[in-house]
């Protein structure tokens, strides 16, 4: 099972991915922009942020997920964010439509967070105000997909944690 945790910013999709990970000990797969941001370059800006610097993220998160088996059929894993992501911030921030950002396994399940929660605070966080309005667009990108999506509306982690928990117990349930 290769599940994703998507969505706008603070929506408590690392929180999600890591504590479910854990609980069906899958291989879990942290989302590269921060890894990027906090580690490898952390003096970058993030708003505007440089072109090349978009660019090694994406090509980072890319690698990080076929090396972690997004792609391949029999591979299970919980991926903190994935390619739609890369889709929307690039469409977003740099105008650009990158079709290829999409070309994902139809056995990927998504986790749609929704922005109905607080915003924490975050350096690396610059669209707080704008989360409505995109998580409009991962709505009509996830809709053009032929993949399973689980939108996680509830208002607090504990609702969200306790729904992809009774989620992932179902489909495990359902694969025996």
């Amino acid at each position: 099972m290769k599940i994703v945790f998507t969505g706008t910013e603070s929506t408590y999709k690392s929180t999600l991915a890591k504590a479910i990970a854990d609980e069906f000990s899958l291989n879990y797969v942290p989302e590269y922009a921060r890894t990027y941001l906090e580690e490898i370059a952390p003096s970058t800006p993030v708003d505007p942020m440089p072109r090349q610097d978009y660019d090694r993220i994406e090509e980072g998160q890319l690698l990080s997920q076929k090396t972690n088996g997004y792609f391949t059929r029999e591979a299970s894993g919980v991926f903190d964010t994935d390619g739609t992501v890369l889709y929307i911030w690039k469409k977003d921030k740099f105008g650009e439509t990158d079709t290829q950002l999409l070309e994902i396994p139809e056995d990927i399940i998504y986790f749609l967070c929704h922005p109905n929660v607080e915003a924490g605070q975050d350096p690396l966080r610059v669209d707080a105000e704008r989360r409505e309005e995109l998580h409009a667009q991962y709505q009509a990108v996830l809709s053009a997909l032929p993949n399973r999506i689980i939108h996680l509306n509830e208002n607090s982690l504990e609702g969200r944690m306790a729904k992809a928990q009774q989620v992932i117990r179902g489909l495990l349930n359902d694969a025996v």
